[in-house]
């Protein structure tokens, strides 16, 4: 009996081959469902399951009341890392740049009390923040941190500087370790004006501390990625005995 491929798979399969072949670049539209149904031969709920499937791997994305376009590759966060974000972008050679939407004093609450080992109730800086990467929102973040650890921030920290370089040349506070965990999660309609998204559409969710030598908690950070934009990596290598 002949092995045939699930028409889904096929599907599939002929979408990505579709996309290598004729050298799709990045936010090049696709055809329509009418046109590759005819072009394949497949009817319309087994391309569109292909379509969905390349979407939700990255590979497209869909502009409301326009059509799916090739999607832009994703860039490599690694989950081992204690290198800022800025740094491992502009590594890449591609332009960064933030937006302090605000800066704030406010009492901690009971979760960043926690996560950053402080009585509740103690003073800590919210800062609230959009980055883009070649001009596009990527990232979303609410960032703490404890206002004894990092007095008068607000003289030092503005969207040309970098929080990573205050924290070693004016308060001599080096972040050496972290925790961080990965979900995903679907941005409001204000978090979807500021990266520029669907409100509903799903983003990764990054929650985490970076400590200093001493151990002692410094940042407490939220985070929203774009899922289109971002991917995240375990890179780990064989230890040798």
């Amino acid at each position: 009996m002949e092995n045939r491929i699930p028409p889904r798979t096929e599907a599939v399969e002929k979408l990505e081959n579709y996309i290598t072949s004729n050298h799709l670049p990045p936010n090049t539209k696709i055809p329509s469902e009418r046109d590759l149904c005819e072009m394949w031969g497949i009817n319309r709920t087994t391309l569109r399951f292909a379509v969905d499937m390349l979407v939700e791997s990255g590979q497209l994305y869909r502009k409301k009341g326009s059509g799916t376009y090739i999607a832009e590759s994703k860039l490599v966060r690694n989950l081992l890392g204690v290198n800022s974000l800025s740094t491992e972008v502009r590594q890449l050679g591609l332009p960064f740049s933030t937006h302090i939407l605000s800066l704030r004093v406010i009492e901690c609450t009971k979760q960043v009390s926690k996560k950053l080992h402080i009585p509740l109730g103690q003073n800590v800086y919210e800062c609230i923040r959009v980055r883009s990467i070649e001009g596009v929102p990527c990232i979303m973040e609410t960032m703490y941190l404890d206002q004894n650890q990092c007095p008068d921030l607000e003289k030092y920290y503005h969207d040309k500087s970098s929080i990573y370089s205050i924290f070693e040349n004016i308060y001599k506070k080096t972040l050496v370790a972290g925790e961080e965990k990965i979900s995903v999660t679907y941005v409001s309609e204000e978090e979807a004006a500021l990266l520029d998204l669907e409100e509903g559409e799903p983003v990764f969710f990054a929650t985490g501390v970076t400590t200093m030598a001493d151990g002692v908690p410094l940042e407490y950070y939220k985070q929203l990625f774009r899922a289109d934009r971002f991917k995240f990596v375990s890179m780990i290598k064989r230890r040798m005995t």
